[in-house]
């Protein structure tokens, strides 16, 4: 068995967007999600953000469109035939340079988002390099041993690269630390659509340090998957866990009413109680097998447990 490493990772610092983070080349074009300000390929202190090119593209084809029309109007008073031409040609110029002016201004965002199409569009073969390259960085780190770095540098790819291969490669290296309750971890981003062992034994870990990080896709994950989950070597153990997940929230067991049946009888006391008091104080609200499969498992293990007659609130 593999021994687990004691790590500290750093917070991931999330933003608005994916691309956030992602920078551009001034000098070659080489983008990267890694690099600070030296450019990894021409090594050049020329390392500006997406965003930053898009918008002096977007201020500089706004000047020139502001421009466009003083000439114009230029031109007009030039060639006007009278003063009171050249007035009226002056203050339409005025007036429209000021509705442009305005213009431009409220569609900023719009606009910046459209450069920013049109620069990943026109540079998507550099964009796909650089990321590939980015991971083929972050390869050759956890290869000279520094699995944490390695890890980071995969999840700030991960978040603009959306393969399978990359959610292996972050659950590999996840499953070799030792998990605590006060990481930053996550699961949706690592979800897959086909069946992952080791994606199951890392949703395993999660149930017993952190179940809120097992939501409604992860549920369905491991719904689906069930028959071949059952043959792993914990299998069991890790399916119990998750429906102990689902008993943070009463949507779930509204949405997921057969996983809570088939576990209800092995959840450890403290989950199972939790799920008792909720199905107690809304029994109507659940599906008649839940209700009557919760009320066995009660009267079989728990009918005379002191715990159970008390009152209370369902504890997370």
């Amino acid at each position: 068995m593999m021994k687990k490493l004691p790590v500290l990772l750093n917070p991931y610092i999330k933003t608005r967007h994916p691309y956030n983070k992602l920078k551009i080349c001034r000098r070659c074009n080489y983008f990267t999600v890694l690099g600070d300000t030296e450019c990894p390929a021409c090594g050049k202190s020329a390392l500006q953000g997406v965003e930053q090119r898009a918008s002096a593209t977007l201020t500089k084809s706004a000047w020139m469109t502001r421009l466009i029309v003083v000439l114009i109007a230029s031109v007009g008073i030039v060639l006007s035939p009278s003063t009171l031409h050249t007035i009226l040609i002056s203050a339409g110029g005025m007036v429209l340079l000021a509705l442009l002016w305005t213009m431009q201004r409220r569609l900023t965002p719009a606009l910046l988002r459209r450069e920013l199409e049109k620069l990943f569009l026109k540079e998507a073969y550099s964009l796909a390099a650089g990321l590939a390259n980015d991971r083929e960085t972050a390869i050759k780190v956890f290869h000279e041993g520094d699995k944490p770095l390695a890890f980071e540098m995969l999840r700030e790819i991960g978040a603009l690269v959306h393969t399978d291969q990359l959610r292996v490669e972050q659950i590999l290296l996840l499953q070799s630390f030792i998990l605590r309750k006060d990481m930053d971890l996550m699961l949706d981003p690592l979800l897959m659509d086909h069946f992952n062992p080791d994606l199951v034994e890392y949703i395993g870990e999660l149930a017993k340090i952190r179940r809120d990080l097992i939501k409604e896709n992860a549920f369905r994950y491991m719904l689906l998957h069930e028959a071949h989950i059952l043959k792993m070597e914990h299998g069991e153990s890790i399916l119990i866990g998750v429906a102990g997940a689902a008993v943070r929230m009463k949507r779930y067991l509204l949405l997921y009413p057969y996983l809570i049946m088939r576990y209800a009888g092995r959840l450890p006391k403290d989950r199972f109680l939790r799920l008792y008091r909720m199905v107690q104080a809304s029994p109507g609200a659940f599906t008649v097998p839940l209700y009557e499969e919760v009320m066995n498992v009660y009267n079989e293990k728990y009918k005379w447990d002191e715990d159970f007659q008390a009152t209370g609130k369902p504890r997370g």
